[in-house]
């Protein structure tokens, strides 16, 4: 059973650690791209920037900046190459944003 419910919100299952991970159901491809921004200059940075400027729950914070690529392409764990916006890693079965 996963800690975060998506309660209606546009949402991806982690398989690697079980988790749930949201973002906000008014999240638009500006704003996801400046979290991806801050995001990868930090992991702390990110989850600080989804905490105050998203108003989201620390927990789901940091569940989101986790799994946004490092690199924009490439799985935010092992590395290899990913399809899509939102998917899950064929290699590592990781989710991952890359906004």
């Amino acid at each position: 059973m996963s800690l975060i419910e998506p309660q209606g919100r546009p949402h991806l299952w982690c398989p690697r650690c079980r988790t749930c991970v949201v973002w906000p159901t008014n999240l638009n491809g500006q704003e996801a791209k400046d979290l991806a921004k801050v995001t990868r200059t930090g992991v702390l940075e990110g989850m600080r920037y989804a905490h105050e400027k998203l108003r989201m729950d620390l927990r789901e914070a940091k569940a989101l900046a986790l799994h946004i690529t490092r690199t924009k392409g490439f799985c935010h764990r092992c590395g290899s190459v990913i399809q899509g916006s939102e998917s899950v890693c064929a290699g590592c079965n990781s989710a991952n944003l890359d906004w």
